[in-house]
């Protein structure tokens, strides 16, 4: 068995952004790299990365030899898409943990804090809540993601995870701000200032 397999969502189009935003430079490395080094650094069993739209440069760009990487044909339809690709090369995995690719500035103790609840109380789901809001990681058991599955439309893990307040999403209180999201230039400026 699997315990917890970490999935790193790099599938999207950086359509505010204007340019591939996960291999912009950071610190030496590029924004998805230093993600997926959080992931990697963490105690998930095992790190995944989905990639979609500029498939070809973002999995060049793949610093790490341990992650496997997973192709998503559908990436246009969202990040549902890409949990499900990630799940259906993992059948054997019971709990996934979502990180969003962009998140260079992700606490790989916020990740470790989601493998700790699933070793704990297997929950459905659960969510970091940040002290400004909620964002990833995200962990999804095998019966959440395939409950998100049969859903259609847009924001799907938004809506299972948090805007419905469903009691089986177990919220983890994380001591400080959320990951700054990196969507537009703006925000990459930002973040190399920090």
């Amino acid at each position: 068995m699997l315990p917890v397999t970490g999935v790193v969502l790099a599938a999207g189009a950086s359509t505010r952004m204007g340019e591939s935003k996960l291999t912009l430079v950071y610190r030496g490395t590029t924004v998805l790299n230093a993600t997926i080094a959080a992931v990697e650094a963490s105690m998930v069993t095992r790190a995944i990365v989905v990639t979609g739209c500029d498939a070809e440069p973002v999995e060049a760009s793949i610093e790490s030899g341990s992650v496997t990487v997973v192709r998503n044909p559908d990436y246009r339809r969202g990040n549902m898409s890409s949990l499900l690709a990630a799940t259906s090369h993992e059948p054997d995995a019971d709990a996934f943990i979502l990180v969003a690719g962009d998140l260079p500035t992700i606490r790989t103790t916020a990740i470790d804090a989601l493998v700790g609840i699933w070793e704990e109380k297997e929950p459905w789901a659960a969510v970091t809540a940040y002290r400004d809001r909620v964002a990833h990681p995200f962990l999804l058991s095998r019966d959440a993601v395939e409950a998100a599955a049969s859903m259609t439309g847009e924001r799907v893990l938004w809506r299972v995870l948090v805007d419905p307040g469903d009691n089986r999403v177990v919220r983890i209180a994380a001591g400080a701000n959320a990951p700054r999201d990196l969507n537009t230039p703006e925000d990459y400026k930002a973040l190399l200032k920090e």
